[in-house]
């Protein structure tokens, strides 16, 4: 990434949720969720501002405290990347240009700084028709592979995707039992909701209608796909991801308390 290039990052955080009312102020281990992401993120070194976006003000009053820009955005966006869109183009219509621009989902309260780094680097260092960049781990687990919440990446050449599902996909056809799984020869790639964009692609992919995919798999970066965005996966290990949690439901939270506990024990 070249040193002049610079990054605009956007956390997007809304109050409401139906598994987990109130999720970005869930405390972990004496930090809300949303701190911890922040804080996770702060330590990228390609990114050139960080900005929370809401449009709560419980969520933006509570990142003040904690030192965070904070900016407020509309209540009707219907998706994160909707958000970040307003914020980029609201800084763009005060002459603020930034190259790229990161959706880093507010679910990710271990986010590894250099994952969203190696996020940022391959977008920046892809050919131009790449619009966006995400991430994307092996599976070595059956379970993983076979479970719904689980979204998986169908991927072409050159680190293109081609499709995301929840369904188990590529589908392994002719797999008797008896194969090795590593992370060199994995079922599948894991997908994690992290997102770089340039610009110009941010601001289409926001004007664009939800298409039929993108309903039936709720998965939002369908969208893009089926408009003919194409989007460049890095391909990080597991190791740089652990502890994989994200925040969905009152069973993530557990877990993520749990391993702050774990970790100050220690």
């Amino acid at each position: 990434m070249s040193k002049t290039a610079r990054c605009l990052a956007v956390i997007p955080s809304r109050f409401p949720s139906t598994r987990l009312p109130g999720k970005p102020l869930k405390d972990i281990g004496g930090k809300t969720l949303v701190q911890r992401v922040w804080e996770q993120s702060k330590k990228s070194k390609l990114i050139s501002r960080l900005i929370i976006a809401s449009d709560d003000e419980r969520i933006l009053s509570a990142a003040k405290n904690f030192g965070a820009e904070v900016m407020l955005t509309s209540s009707e966006h219907e998706t994160g990347t909707d958000r970040v869109a307003e914020v980029a183009a609201r800084l763009a219509d005060q002459g603020e240009q930034f190259d790229l621009i990161s959706n880093v989902q507010g679910d990710l309260p271990f986010i590894n700084p250099t994952v969203i780094d190696q996020t940022i680097q391959a977008l920046a260092s892809a050919e131009v028709q790449f619009g966006m960049s995400t991430v994307g781990t092996p599976i070595t687990d059956e379970s993983e592979y076979l479970r719904p919440a689980t979204v998986k990446i169908a991927l072409g050449a050159g680190q293109r995707a081609l499709y995301f599902s929840r369904a188990p996909i590529p589908f392994w056809r002719d797999r008797t039992g008896t194969e090795t799984v590593t992370e060199q020869e994995p079922f599948a790639l894991k997908h994690m909701g992290l997102y770089v964009f340039r610009p110009d692609t941010l601001q289409k992919i926001s004007k664009f209608e939800r298409v039929f995919v993108e309903k039936r798999e709720a998965l939002e970066q369908l969208r893009a796909l089926a408009n003919g965005v194409q989007i460049k996966v890095a391909i990080v290990s597991r190791e740089l991801l652990e502890p994989s949690i994200e925040i969905d439901t009152p069973e993530d939270l557990a877990r993520a308390i749990k391993y702050v506990s774990g970790q100050s024990a220690s």
